[in-house]
């Protein structure tokens, strides 16, 4: 199974995973039984709008079965849910940390958007 995790820093296993969704630095995809991972810059960060939707569809086209992040705004949600990519959400920690709370079902599973369009821009 192929988990996207929205992450701010770029070191590995150790990364801090992100509070926010479209405009987080990286994406790390995982196999989750494996471990081995890939980290990329989110092609979308600078996008001057639809940075959630871009986001979305980046991850979508990627091949990602869960999406893990802190939030999740409704238009990204909307292209998760078209593209039958499941959400959760962490509270934070290391992306080693929050697959292991994915892999023991503790994360909560978004059934909606939990905070308002534009939520992650500065």
């Amino acid at each position: 199974m192929k988990i996207a995790i929205s992450l701010e820093e770029d070191k590995g296993l150790d990364s801090p995973a992100s509070s926010v969704f479209g405009r987080c630095p990286f994406f790390m995809l995982i196999d989750a039984d494996s471990k081995k991972y890939e980290i990329h810059e989110n092609p979308a960060r600078q996008a001057t709008g639809g940075a959630g939707i871009q986001a979305a569809q980046w991850v979508l086209d990627q091949g990602a079965e869960i999406v893990i992040s802190g939030n999740l705004g409704p238009k990204a949600f909307s292209v998760l849910s078209a593209g039958q990519i499941g959400a959760y959400q962490h509270t934070g920690g290391i992306a080693e940390a929050v697959l292991q709370a994915f892999q023991d079902d503790v994360l909560t599973c978004l059934l909606a958007p939990n905070v308002d369009a534009h939520s992650g821009t500065a």
